[in-house]
């Protein structure tokens, strides 16, 4: 009697289990500048990353259901989630505004974090058509012909500076956490170098126009200075510990952090607009 009891328990707690991991789902989508993530686990603490492009915005600890909305300032890029659970992950991504979600899995970020953009194909010149004479003669000049005034060369425009605040403790304490990571893996720590300090500086107020490794201006990331050899970047963290824990969750970010060939570092912290934009470039 008491064996067929404990039969009884156990596939009672066998169904139960299946039930809970059947409605295991994650969901998100874009609403009106927000991404919004949905999810339901298995009971315990779970851990939920949402990308931009493949590049982690937001690393957070969450509860095994409920429910997370993040503003987005432009909603052309791709959005995905991952949710981490004690027995695995859940992924989904967001379909631009005007279509529905996709279960397709998040994108992965790339090995490389910092790309090289490919580049554009060469405009082939237009043909200027051959001119066609007049019917009527061109008039003869008089004799004292006016003379035209010397054209002055338009200026281009300079670019619209972006507005912020560049926050140095922030930095630096990415710059010790940097090295402790480095540490616990044999590593030889980073020291902080005054032109990648400058050129960080420089990268982070451009990502605020362009959230990308290539430039506004079109160029990749490395002509920003000749000291710079690798580029992490990412926006949406408010502090360093989260924004460390976001770039560690990477494999191209963490490769970078833990390069044996770096041996120099430059970090900014900015804020501009209420968002938090974070760089890091390694040399050499």
């Amino acid at each position: 009697m008491l064996r067929k009891q404990l039969l009884s328990l156990l596939l009672i707690a066998l169904i139960a289990i299946s039930a809970a991991c059947a409605e295991s789902d994650l969901t998100v989508r874009l609403e009106d500048g927000t991404l919004r993530a949905e999810w339901s686990a298995e009971p315990g603490e779970c851990t939920l990353t949402l990308y931009m492009d493949g590049w982690p915005m937001k690393v957070c600890r969450v509860q095994n259901t409920g429910s997370l909305d993040y503003p987005i300032r432009d909603e052309s890029h791709a959005y995905s989630a991952r949710l981490k659970t004690q027995n695995g992950c859940l992924t989904a991504s967001a379909a631009p505004a005007a279509a529905a979600p996709t279960a397709e899995p998040s994108p992965v970020p790339t090995d490389k974090p910092a790309p090289t953009p490919t580049q554009a194909p060469t405009p082939v010149p237009t043909v200027n058509p051959t001119p066609v004479p007049t019917a009527e003669p061109t008039p003869v000049p008089t004799a004292k012909p006016t003379q035209a005034p010397t054209p002055k060369p338009t200026q281009t425009p300079a670019a619209t500076p972006v507005a912020g605040s560049v926050k140095a403790d922030p930095a630096h304490q990415v710059v010790e956490e940097v090295n402790a990571e480095r540490a616990k893996a044999g590593l030889n720590s980073l020291r902080v170098d005054a032109e990648l300090s400058r050129a960080a500086q420089v990268r982070a107020r451009e990502i605020v126009q362009s959230f990308s490794h290539t430039r506004p201006d079109g160029t990749a990331w490395n002509t920003v200075s000749s000291s710079a050899y690798g580029e992490n970047i990412a926006m949406g963290q408010k502090t360093a510990d989260k924004v460390m824990a976001a770039w560690m969750t990477s494999q191209g970010h963490r490769e970078n952090i833990l390069r044996p060939g770096f041996g120099s570092i430059g970090v900014c912290c900015l804020i501009s607009g209420g968002v938090t934009y974070w760089v890091q470039l390694f040399g050499k």
